[in-house]
């Protein structure tokens, strides 16, 4: 339904920009007042010329917000009708620069006010410098692309301006009568106010939404009705065959959740009764927990890390508090863990060996750095459930260390059965065990662990379902 409208005002818009050129005489007198302006034969084609040029383009501009606002966003956001009415004035002020001669006498005319000059350049150079520094950002997070299109307008508007002012001012007047003259220099400066005021509405407007971080974005649709909270789960995994994800609780009883995306990610807390997931029928991410009898939208987006209680959730680098939905963001390039009050996460991403050392970082639950310590980004680290310990897994031991220092604390022998080197870290247990995956050597063995990180000690656990990609834990005892 919405295409067609779009097509349909996209098309009306190419009919006023080509082909209105009708002119109320009303609109005529209100300019000549306004303006203090006598107009005579000799200046009326001028200035007859000149409104309905910029009339039928800022209609057309505004009409072109309108019909992208309903394409791109499914509603009217004022922003969008900005942007086309401020695109129909410039096209009309470049249609019009065309028309004239193009000498210049090496003489500018003031048009407007020097200190609205001055805090039109103000204006400007904070929006070059905030897009400036977004470029620097973008080195070191992602920096998403409805983000990056609207930094790009600010300075763009401004440099569109700047440029059509600069042509206004000293463009030479064309040569005729005195009331010829008038005519010219009262268009050239109802056009520089014009383009004062959109410009500066425009770059204001669009900093101001970048800076509380509430972009214009598409109606969303309603989120997959699925009620009831849900049963803590000891694993999850995809059914290809059924295209769905399906939970198994603590009972052994399979539980399909209908409303996960089977493509998208999908995470539990250590105790089972949280859980995140993408919901099918919006793409948002969604939480579900024990108390909530249906699915709460978060922000963020990345790799998913919870709390063993399920009280906050990383989200990439959105650290939210599920139960009030309140997040802050963490500066690290990725989340280790959440324990205690502490949020753990490195300075870079895991990389191969041999890669110089990174960092470690350790943050409050507000998003503040409280420490930071060297770290091999090539290690599986996984922070303990109380926040106080790194556990780090090698291939023959476990080791301890001080998230805060870096220091080793304590380092036990793995006692495993022979398998190969395909071993990683997942999760805990209830009892603060470290579970791993551990590929057997021979065909028959099991493939999970509970290790003791305070002697080594491994027990196979027999009830779980074999490692393999997608698969993911929840409760394990």
């Amino acid at each position: 339904m919405l295409i067609p409208l779009a097509l349909g005002l996209i098309i009306l818009v190419i009919g006023l920009a080509l082909g209105a050129r009708s002119l109320p005489r009303p609109a005529l007198e209100r300019f000549a007042r306004r303006q203090g302006l006598l107009v005579t034969p000799y200046n009326g084609d001028h200035v007859i010329a000149y409104l309905r040029a910029v009339r039928s383009w800022r209609g057309a501009g505004l009409l072109g917000g309108i019909a992208f606002s309903l394409y791109f966003l499914g509603n009217l956001n004022f922003l969008f009708l900005l942007y086309g009415w401020l695109a129909g004035v410039l096209v009309a002020e470049f249609q019009l620069a065309a028309t004239r001669p193009r000498r210049r006498d090496g003489r500018r005319l003031e048009l407007v006010p020097r200190a609205h000059m001055v805090l039109w350049w103000l204006v400007a150079l904070a929006c070059w410098a905030m897009a400036g520094v977004s470029v620097v950002r973008s080195f070191t997070g992602e920096v998403g692309v409805a983000e990056r299109f609207f930094l790009a307008i600010p300075p763009v508007v401004a440099l569109a301006v700047h440029l059509v002012l600069r042509d206004l001012s000293g463009r030479a007047v064309p040569a005729g009568t005195m009331d010829l003259v008038a005519a010219e220099f009262a268009a050239r400066r109802t056009s520089a106010r014009v383009l004062l005021a959109g410009g500066g509405a425009v770059t204001f407007l669009t900093t101001g939404v970048l800076l509380v971080g509430v972009l214009p974005a598409p109606a969303p649709p309603p989120l997959t009705i699925e009620l009831g909270p849900l049963p803590s789960i000891r694993f999850a995994v995809v059914q290809p065959d059924q295209d769905r994800w399906e939970m198994w609780t603590e009972r052994g009883q399979p539980m399909p959740l209908s409303a996960a995306d089977p493509s998208g990610p999908f995470a539990a807390s250590g105790d089972g009764a949280h859980v995140i997931y993408r919901d099918r029928g919006t793409g948002r991410l969604v939480y579900r927990g024990p108390n909530r009898e249906g699915a709460a939208e978060l922000p963020g987006r990345g790799e998913i890390v919870f709390s063993r209680d399920g009280r906050h959730a990383a989200i990439g680098t959105s650290l939210v508090d599920t139960e009030t939905g309140a997040a802050v963001t963490v500066n690290a390039a990725r989340i280790i863990g959440i324990g205690g009050d502490r949020v753990v996460g490195t300075a870079g991403p895991r990389a191969l060996p041999g890669t110089p050392a990174s960092e470690v970082l350790v943050f409050d639950l507000r998003g503040a750095l409280l420490s930071r310590a060297p770290l091999d980004p090539s290690l599986d680290v996984r922070l303990t459930p109380d926040g106080t310990k790194l556990a780090v897994l090698t291939f023959d031991d476990i080791v301890s260390m001080d998230p805060a220092t870096g220091e080793v604390l304590g380092r036990k022998r793995l006692k495993l059965p022979p398998r190969t080197a395909d071993q990683a870290s997942l999760g805990w247990s209830a009892d603060g065990r470290l579970l791993i995956k551990a590929e057997p050597g021979s065909a028959d063995g099991p493939g999970h662990y509970l290790v003791d990180v305070r002697t080594g000690a491994a027990e196979a656990l027999e009830e779980m379902p074999e490692p393999r990609a997608g698969l993911v834990y929840g409760s394990v005892t």
